[in-house]
């Protein structure tokens, strides 16, 4: 077995993923801060009101965040490759997708995002892409 065979283990790589996932939206949520980051993301002065709409939306978000990550987690430790693999691919793409998606339509409203490109996305980036990448290369496993 190859070292890249060996390091692209999709198993292990959704329980990472998901395991990041579900660690991201647990302090997110326990600690209060995807609630308290709701006027970095919307910085268009906003009303009490409106505010507190954002702080749903961000707060929404992060449990979609922790749900996504306890399928992530759950399809890799449970589900066996071939089978694994393919839903593991699926809910990569959909990982990545809704993620991009709704910050990009929420762009359009003047949701402000993360400021450039800095190591949490590193990370975030890498760990989601190489779970793709070891999924989409079990795909046809036997």
């Amino acid at each position: 077995m190859s070292i890249l065979t060996t390091f692209l283990n999709s198993k292990v790589w959704l329980m990472i993923a998901g395991g990041f996932l579900v660690i991201l939206g647990s302090v997110g949520l326990i600690s209060g801060q995807a609630a308290e980051s709701a006027s970095t993301f919307w910085p268009n002065g906003l009303t009490d009101s409106e505010l507190n709409i954002a702080k749903v939306i961000e707060v929404v978000w992060t449990v979609h965040v922790l749900g996504m990550g306890i399928i992530l987690f759950a399809i890799g430790l449970l589900a066996a490759n071939p089978i694994g693999a393919r839903i593991g691919s699926i809910g990569m793409i959909a990982v990545l997708g809704s993620q991009f998606m709704a910050g990009g339509l929420a762009a359009g409203y003047g949701y402000a995002g993360f400021e450039g490109f800095n190591a949490f996305a590193a990370v975030f980036m890498f760990i989601n892409l190489v779970t793709l990448i070891s999924c989409l290369s079990k795909i046809n496993a036997k």
